[in-house]
């Protein structure tokens, strides 16, 4: 993976900052992309200090605006840069019972975690590489299999992720560009609320390290398999939700209530008062 270039969307992020690290390690050049330019300046500078050999560059870019998208689609063509890997990582998550999220969260959800980074792929396609490796990286989550409570609207667009992500791969299997998606479990970031990682404690689920999930996708880069899913037992669950769903849903009904009380500790109803 020497000297080839990747281009990374949600850099700044937990799992970002770590994907970038990792790859740069391994001498891979580097596009960052994010939204806040003050932060990618910043980390921009940090790594060509850390690696003065490698090509970095940033570019600012915000899903949720469209002359922003087409600004970003923009720089990347008149570099005329051949990508070889293009990693969607950037993404909203909301822990919250499903009647007490709002309409445009519903929306905002699955706008920037499917609709915009669909769109933005369209114009992505053309500049990847000719020759392999040249990989399109969608990143999930395990919550793409596997329906959970407090989680309708976030594993919706994650499904609908999943499912473009196998139809791109099929549709272009004679090309040389790959289509793959990668699937992390829960993993220690800003993304989790503080009751969302009291919640995984009192259930026994893991929490990985930006850092593991990150070496984890760097393996992934580097073989021919277009699925990956991180964790035991995450690997195992969805398996069996796509054969035995009754099964995994037994194994979360006996959480059910917990779930639904951290999920109302998180985001509370919100009930209005009419003054008489």
């Amino acid at each position: 993976m020497s000297n080839l270039t990747a281009v990374i969307v949600g850099a700044t992020g937990g799992i970002g900052k770590a994907i970038v690290e990792n790859l740069c390690k391994n001498n891979v050049n580097v596009i960052l992309v994010a939204r806040n330019a003050e932060a990618l300046q910043v980390m921009q500078a940090e790594l060509k200090a850390q690696y003065p050999q490698l090509k970095l560059q940033s570019l600012r870019c915000d899903l949720s605006d469209a002359e922003s998208r087409e600004q970003f689609i923009q720089a990347l063509t008149q570099q005329k840069i051949h990508i070889n890997y293009y990693i969607n990582n950037a993404g909203v998550n909301d822990f919250s019972l499903f009647s007490h999220q709002s309409s445009d969260a519903i929306e905002q959800m699955m706008l920037i975690n499917v609709v915009y980074p669909l769109q933005l792929i369209q114009h992505i396609i053309p500049l990847m590489s000719k020759t392999a490796p040249s990989q399109i990286i969608n990143m999930g989550s395990t919550f793409g299999s596997i329906g959970y409570p407090g989680y309708v609207s976030y594993c919706a667009s994650k499904f609908a992720l999943r499912g473009a992500t196998e139809a791109l791969a099929r549709e272009y299997s004679n090309s040389p560009i790959q289509f793959k998606y990668f699937s992390p479990r829960a993993t220690a970031t800003t993304m989790n609320s503080p009751v969302v990682v009291e919640m995984n404690a009192k259930l026994g689920v893991k929490m990985d390290s930006p850092a593991f999930v990150a070496e984890e996708l760097y393996q992934f880069l580097q073989n021919d398999k277009l699925y990956y899913q991180v964790g035991y037992p995450e690997k195992i669950f969805v398996k069996v939700n796509q054969v035995l769903p009754n099964v995994v849903s037994s194994s979360i009904q006996k959480d059910i209530d917990k779930i639904q009380n951290f999920a109302e500790l998180n985001h509370p109803k919100i009930t209005t008062v009419s003054s008489t």
